[in-house]
């Protein structure tokens, strides 16, 4: 019988999504303490930490008791505070968890045009507030076909209604303003490249954050590809399409940095099933090292972060 080490007990205790909330909440709440317009996107975090959760139970992403999933997402969205007072990256985030959530549903239906459509109104709405969003669909409609294997005439129309119907909202409350033509602007900042490869742009804090997350998808990758077998067809699917979201991800941010919040949202949202399959299914002691490193990793730049995000109000 394996030794269960401090990383299994963590990983499979049902007491660490209590302590990961209650952790994330007095984050959160220091941080609105002295900026209220942190409200907002934690309510919009915890709705997807939440979602996250159903996601895993509903996939059954990890065969065993665990709510890595949940809990990792969490720890990397509060890691990330100096994007707490950004509604557009909690929306982000929010959106690509409802993506998955409905998506995932789709798996084998070829005539599932509701949970489709849900699944890209989430998209839609994500495009609100960052309209490059829209640089996924061709990927998305690519894992229809590939991975949830739910591509059929009848549900891609169903995605384009999920995708159209939050502008046709948008462009009734800019029409109501009286100023239409922010819509026409709106789809013109898709054509905005900037230059590529200059991640000077970025800030200590966000490399640092990055560098985490980005440790973590590597990790999480190289773990699913070597012990992929031990999953069913279905789960393995699954976790190609976080590989593929997290990769194309990876690849518009070297390309395109400048839109570094939006896409560590949709990194985050993608990298936190993998590191928590790496979390709850591994049991040496080397693993049990590299959890406690990243874990005391995350806790260090989260308060890093949050000493950087007060600084700024004091």
């Amino acid at each position: 019988m394996q030794q269960k080490r401090i990383q299994n007990r963590i990983s499979e205790s049902r007491w660490t999504q209590v302590y990961v909330v209650s952790a994330a909440t007095l984050v959160w709440t220091i941080a609105g303490l002295y900026n209220t317009s942190v409200i907002v996107p934690g309510v919009c975090i915890l709705l997807a930490t939440y979602l996250m959760m159903e996601l895993n139970n509903a996939n059954a992403l990890i065969r065993i008791y665990s709510r890595m999933v949940s809990c990792s997402f969490l720890v990397f969205a509060t890691m990330a505070a100096f994007m707490f007072p950004s509604i557009q990256t909690a929306i982000i985030m929010l959106g690509f968890v409802g993506f998955y959530t409905f998506a995932f549903r789709c798996y084998q239906h070829t005539h599932a045009p509701g949970w489709t459509f849900y699944a890209f109104f989430c998209i839609g709405m994500a495009s609100i507030v960052w309209v490059q969003t829209l640089f996924f669909l061709p990927v998305l409609w690519i894992i229809m076909r590939t991975n949830t294997l739910s591509m059929s005439p009848r549900n891609f129309v169903a995605s384009l209604l999920g995708i159209v119907l939050p502008y046709w909202f948008y462009a009734g409350y800019l029409a109501a303003k009286g100023d239409i033509t922010l819509l026409i602007s709106h789809f013109e900042k898709i054509a905005v490249f900037a230059e590529p490869f200059n991640l000077k742009l970025l800030s200590f804090s966000q490399v640092l954050t990055l560098s985490l997350v980005l440790v973590c998808a590597i990790i999480g990758i190289v773990h699913f590809m070597n012990q992929k077998r031990n999953d069913n067809i279905r789960t393995r699917l699954f976790y190609q399409v976080f590989i593929t979201i997290d990769l194309a991800t990876i690849g518009f941010l070297l390309l395109q940095p400048q839109h570094y919040e939006a896409l560590l949202s949709i990194m985050i949202v993608a990298t936190a099933p993998l590191i928590a399959h790496f979390f709850a299914l591994t049991r040496t002691k080397i693993t049990n090292w590299m959890f406690l490193i990243l874990s005391y990793s995350a806790i260090i730049i989260t308060l890093f972060n949050l000493w950087n995000l007060l600084h700024k109000y004091l």
